[in-house]
């Protein structure tokens, strides 16, 4: 796997993180609607990573910037996992290691 592919299994990672820890809150408290939207909104972000990662040609740049990056800039002023920030961030982690 290259820097990117590794950064891309990471993102997809943490955010099935964040989406079982929302699944778990909201069976104690129920969920919102908008609680709703943010799983769907999350796992719409990163549900193509994995058909990416085992095709040999991919728009990296639909994934991370318009996949990831819609999601963060529609939840910019949430408190909220940001998937391209997660992303870029062990994009850079990788880049030292490699």
């Amino acid at each position: 796997m290259n820097k990117e592919e590794i950064a891309l299994t990471k993102t997809l990672h943490r955010v099935l993180l964040e989406i079982r820890m929302l699944g778990y809150e909201g069976q104690k408290s129920g969920l919102s609607k908008d609680e709703c939207e943010l799983i769907a909104d999350l796992a719409d972000a990163v549900h193509n990573i994995p058909e990416a990662l085992i095709s040999e040609k991919y728009d990296l740049n639909f994934h991370t910037e318009i996949m990831l990056g819609g999601f963060d800039e529609k939840y910019k002023e949430a408190q909220c996992i940001k998937p391209l920030e997660i992303y870029k961030n062990a994009l850079n982690e990788n880049a030292n290691k490699l």
